[in-house]
């Protein structure tokens, strides 16, 4: 187990947000302005001064960041071992990141405080930032969970909003086929008259009922405002009425664009932005239903599920178990897949009847194991709660900004590792 104290940790993280006066350092020990330019990205820049600044603490137990390391590199063992992830403009093998990951591991079990730890890190890895932490505010923090609901197998009078898996004539076209610039993209569509169509949005798939006859129903819920919330979360637990509980777990979706029912509110007038959250949203949908279907239809992407016995943890989009706390969401298509990073925030924290809740700062490392359809460019990051209360009021609360990093190891590291001089 490794942290720092609250009192110091509290310090650290003001100084990082009011932008406190450094101390000067030694910049020999680092890259000069060339070499870090050369070493950065569009959406990720190699930090260049002492991690202490940056990497201020971590406030859960080492057993958690092993676990979820773990599952990263149970991914990288699962993938060609020439897939390359990019750091920057450094590109890494899988069969590096699993040495990459383990060097850190080796780091967190053999140095016995947390800045030593930092000391090694240093040493070895590099450090790279997301290029959205110095714009603004900084990266935008939401949270995500796993919900649990009620629901059954049949239809019925009380359960009669269907939960579909995917759709006989829905297609995907990997565009990464056709050129390298657009790997990770895809089109879903749906072929007309040997005409390719915009795959049916979620009006069509819940006002027409344009599935039905496909015999693609996995379940039934009784609310949609359930299962769009359900679907938002990306994966969820049906409680059936015999007591059993089923997963319902991603598939696919329609290939529509995500668009958020809670900055339409906003743009209505209807709510402010700071009084937006999950729970503000559902009773707001529940105090006026005459207006539910045409704001839960204003969001045009729609999910489908797989629908398995075993209730384990959600997976992310790279096919593990998500660690609650420690995996987070980002753009996979900028920033590499199940690789280690760091975060530094707020998070809502609640009184005892959860109606109210205070902003405190934490930091921590995690792991990139997720993506989502509003997690989009190098600004965003959703953090897994888990499930229960907390995970639900947190999640539908967090809204908060911060800083984003990345850690990797330095390529002559790895290359000591690799020929055994280290």
């Amino acid at each position: 187990m490794f942290y720092i104290k609250f009192l110091l940790f509290i310090v650290a993280v003001i100084a990082l947000l009011n932008g406190c006066s450094k101390e000067i350092y030694d910049s020999d020990k680092f890259l000069s302005s060339k070499q870090v330019a050369s070493l950065s990205s569009k959406s990720m820049r190699l930090v260049q001064e002492p991690f202490r600044y940056h990497l201020i603490g971590d406030d859960l137990t080492v057993i958690s960041l092993k676990e979820a390391i773990a599952q990263s590199i149970s991914y990288y063992k699962k993938i060609p071992s020439d897939t390359v992830f990019h750091f920057g403009n450094l590109k890494y093998t899988a069969d590096e990141m699993i040495i990459s990951m383990r060097l850190f591991l080796n780091i967190i079990a053999v140095e016995k405080s947390y800045e030593k730890i930092i000391e090694k890190l240093e040493a070895e890895f590099y450090l790279f930032e997301s290029v959205q932490n110095d714009v603004n505010k900084g990266v935008l923090f939401t949270g995500y969970y796993e919900p649990i609901f009620e629901g059954s197998l049949i239809k019925t009078k009380k359960f009669n909003v269907p939960v579909y898996e995917i759709p006989k004539d829905l297609l995907v076209l990997q565009l990464g086929n056709f050129r390298n610039s657009l790997k990770n993209r895809t089109i879903v569509y749906r072929m007309v008259d040997n005409n390719i169509k915009p795959y049916y949005t979620r009006r069509q798939i819940m006002q027409k009922n344009v599935l039905a006859g496909q015999d693609k129903e996995l379940a039934y819920m009784k609310d949609p405002v359930d299962l769009f919330f359900m679907q938002i979360q990306g994966s969820g637990i049906l409680q059936l009425p015999s007591g059993k509980k089923v997963k319902l777990r991603y598939a696919g979706s329609n290939g529509h664009h995500y668009s958020s029912i809670g900055k339409l509110l906003v743009d209505k007038g209807i709510m402010e932005l700071k009084d937006v959250s999950m729970q503000s949203i559902r009773q707001f949908l529940s105090d006026n239903p005459g207006l539910r279907d045409r704001i839960l239809y204003h969001n045009k992407s729609y999910t489908f599920f797989i629908l398995e016995d075993s209730v384990d943890g959600p997976r992310g989009n790279i096919g593990v178990p998500l660690t609650p706390h420690r995996s987070i969401a980002t753009d996979s298509s900028i920033f590499p897949k199940g690789a280690l990073s760091y975060i530094a925030s707020e998070m809502p924290v609640f009184t005892k009847n959860w109606r109210e809740f205070t902003l405190e700062p934490f930091s921590r490392f995690t792991v990139i194991q997720d993506t989502g359809g509003a997690i989009k460019g190098p600004g965003r990051v959703d953090l897994f709660w888990g499930n229960g209360i907390l995970a639900e009021k947190s999640a539908g609360t967090m809204r908060t900004f911060g800083k984003l990093y990345f850690l990797v190891a330095k390529p002559e590291i790895l290359h000591k590792t690799i020929s055994g001089q280290l």
